[in-house]
């Protein structure tokens, strides 16, 4: 796909900004990045990885190691590290992040970053492409989807034990459920969302954890347990 050779033009442009600095991290980084476009993806991800591990590992390495993983097929590891990344949103980035979305089947996720995408002037390339998952979302979406669809997503997010990838899994299904005539495991899908959001400490499990310790519920002692917990 024309979109990602110009992906991978930019990766190596920004890495070789970086490796001017001639630290040993850099150094790594540069040969993980020249293997990554060489198509030697395992030894790219050897690479990244001691950078990963180095004190002065660049803030946006997610935007290396996520697009290595993910052309090694490894998508739960790329989402997590895209996921976790505390780097500033980067266009590139989440193009990738929307395809792993979209290679995982999560794909109302995908949806809404390619959406995104396209408000911040990707250029041509990255554009069309993302326009066409769009319309290809939508199109298989054109119909409300059967309630065992969410069913599928709440069970694979309750099975994983990475929160982000819990995260991931369960906000696909409440975004699926939305889709629904009627409601179907909403209350579920949302507390084991917010608690999975508060598990990494995320704030934003504080607007759905609210007004279920508000309801008095069953759930409602634990809830308030949780926001208590979470930073302001």
């Amino acid at each position: 796909m024309r979109a990602l050779c110009v992906t991978f033009v930019v990766i190596g442009l920004c890495a070789s900004a970086y490796g001017q600095g001639e630290s040993s991290t850099s150094r790594h980084l540069l040969a993980g990045v020249h293997a990554f476009k060489d198509g030697h993806y395992e030894e790219a991800l050897v690479e990244l990885k001691i950078v990963a591990r180095a004190p002065d590992a660049p803030d946006d390495l997610a935007f290396y190691l996520g697009p290595t993983l993910y052309k090694l097929g490894r998508y739960h590891d790329a989402l997590v590290v895209f996921l976790g990344s505390h780097a500033a949103p980067d266009a590139l980035t989440d193009f990738y992040l929307a395809q792993t979305y979209y290679r995982l089947g999560l794909y109302r996720s995908a949806r809404g970053v390619f959406a995104d995408l396209r408000t911040r002037g990707l250029g041509p390339a990255l554009d069309d492409a993302a326009a066409r998952y769009v319309v290809e979302v939508d199109r298989g979406y054109a119909r409300a989807p059967e309630p065992v669809v969410v069913d599928a997503y709440l069970a694979q997010g309750l099975a994983l034990a990475e929160p982000r990838l819990q995260v991931a899994y369960l906000d696909e299904a409440r975004q699926v459920e939305e889709l629904l005539p009627a409601r179907h495991r909403r209350d579920e899908i949302v507390w084991s969302l917010a608690r999975a959001y508060a598990s990494l400490g995320d704030v934003r499990a504080r607007p759905l954890l609210e007004p279920i310790a508000a309801a008095g519920g069953p759930h409602a002692a634990e809830a308030a347990a949780l926001l208590a917990k979470l930073p302001p």
